[in-house]
């Protein structure tokens, strides 16, 4: 596709039209000019007055030259600019402005948006795709019309699949997986069944993963849609954590206003708490990322861009599903790797690169396939420890490697083993390759490091009650606390 204002076609169009303006100056005014001193001419020798003659005879050069120039001149530069710079945006404007060429492009545009929605099958991209559809003022409108039509079919198959992540509804589930069998386009119904799949893996319910015989449960709680069994040993603490609808159950709080101050964990929650009016709700709460801070934290990239003093690290920040901060194109900032949840309950993790190491496209185009996975909230820290049920050997990041024998001063890591069950690791004085063994023994699929030291907090509320126990932690001030509530 032809890049730059010339592919638009509606500047093409107002660009035609000046044209056609000037088109019609360039004759009119020539024209008025010659006629205006012919009429004369004929008026003044009809009345035989002969020094009017001589002076419309002496205007006449001046009056010819100016109607050639007018003329001649626009026309001279125009052919003289094209000579000069072949492929420059005028020239191509100069080029493009013609009905056929601006129709060339309206339908170039709208199959383009076509073809984008035939891929995500999303009704936004086909709302688009039919608003530019209806941009086209040739007969080859009705023939898009027919796609439009063709493909709507297959949105509102996507649609409805896309919106039994919030009915849960199973008996449309099946309904749609023998629509899906129906279809006589191959292509299509590979590409619903496959998506239908992985929205039906989303919604199976696990049943909660208990301590074992001999844990020290110091505390437990079920309720209809959480369940939070926390143990504690001589050196760490496990939460397991049951959550029907992880998606919605697992979220974050920023101290606000954000990027002005650092909060307490426990302040922050109580904040949420208040906020959103979930009192009564049992709660875990956890500190979430890592974080900068002026002249102390990576104080290197905090001192040289603006507005990442008291955040969370990396370029790209979403609570409660709204993008915080979003500036792919700072290049000097650390690798990190954000954590979140997917609308099909699904543990992701993505790798914030450096600028360095990529490039301004494939950095906006990385940022955008984060936001469009759907995740929530992102939780972003060191490399994961395990992706895919295995553990990672990923290198080593400001001396945070995903696993080692050292005993740490504060670790907390998360892992997901199913669709409902996840557990944090919460310690003061152990190494991380415990906490990797220990996750591999339960089975979990993916893992991820959270922000340690002295950042490492463990809440804990129970339902009807108004108090946040503090399990661990809660000794420093941090810009965001996650939590999983009822």
């Amino acid at each position: 596709m032809i890049l730059g204002i010339c592919s638009s076609p509606n500047i093409l169009e107002t660009l035609y039209t000046v044209k056609i303006i000037i088109t019609v100056i360039l004759i009119a005014v020539p024209s008025i000019l010659v006629f205006s001193l012919i009429f004369k001419l004929i008026s003044a020798t009809t009345k035989g007055d002969e020094d009017a003659i001589a002076i419309i005879k002496k205007k006449a050069i001046p009056n010819v030259i100016v109607s050639v120039l007018i003329i001649i001149v626009p026309t001279l530069v125009n052919v003289l600019v094209q000579l000069a710079f072949p492929d420059s945006e005028y020239s191509l404007c100069a080029t493009n402005t013609s009905i056929e060429r601006i129709n060339e492009l309206y339908y170039e545009i709208a199959l383009d948006k076509i073809k984008v929605a035939s891929q995500t099958l999303l009704l936004s991209d086909y709302h688009i795709a039919e608003s530019k559809v209806e941009g086209i003022k040739d007969d080859r409108k009705d023939e898009l019309k027919d796609k439009l039509k063709y493909l709507k079919k297959y949105v509102d198959i996507m649609t409805d699949i896309r919106n039994l992540r919030s009915t849960r509804n199973y008996g449309k589930l099946n309904e749609l997986r023998n629509m899906i069998e129906n279809l006589y386009d191959e292509d299509m119904k590979e590409v619903l069944l496959a998506a239908l799949e992985k929205v039906s893996q989303g919604l199976m319910v696990y049943e909660p993963i208990m301590p074992d015989d001999g844990e020290k449960v110091i505390k437990q709680e079920e309720t209809s849609t959480l369940k939070v069994y926390i143990t504690q040993t001589d050196t760490y603490f496990l939460t397991r954590v049951w959550a029907l609808n992880p998606y919605e159950q697992l979220n974050k709080k920023n101290a606000e206003p954000y990027g002005n101050t650092l909060t307490r964990p426990k302040a922050l929650l109580e904040k949420e708490i208040k906020d959103k009016g979930i009192g009564g709700k049992l709660i875990v709460g956890f500190n979430a990322s890592g974080f900068y801070l002026r002249d102390t934290y990576d104080a290197s990239s905090v001192n040289y861009y603006g507005g990442y003093d008291k955040t969370s690290v990396g370029t790209l920040v979403i609570t409660d599903g709204q993008v915080i901060r979003n500036q792919y194109e700072k290049g000097d900032l650390l690798t990190w790797f954000i954590m979140g949840v997917d609308p099909d309950n699904q543990m992701v993790v993505f790798i914030d690169k450096k600028m360095r190491e990529t490039n301004k496209s494939e950095k906006k185009a990385w940022s955008e396939s984060v936001i469009n996975s759907g995740i929530r909230n992102t939780y972003t820290f060191a490399a994961p420890v395990i992706l895919e049920g295995e553990k990672t050997n990923y290198d080593n990041h400001n001396s945070r490697m995903p696993g080692d024998n050292v005993s740490k001063k504060g670790l907390q890591l998360i892992c997901q083993i199913n669709n409902n069950n996840f557990v944090l690791f919460t310690s003061s004085n152990e190494s991380r390759n415990t906490a990797i063994n220990l996750f591999m023994d339960l089975g979990c699929q993916t893992a991820v490091n959270l922000d340690g030291g002295g950042s490492v907090a463990l809440l804990y509320k129970a339902s009807g009650s108004s108090t946040i126990e503090t399990i661990v932690g809660n000794g420093r001030n941090l810009p965001e606390v996650g939590y999983f509530s009822e």
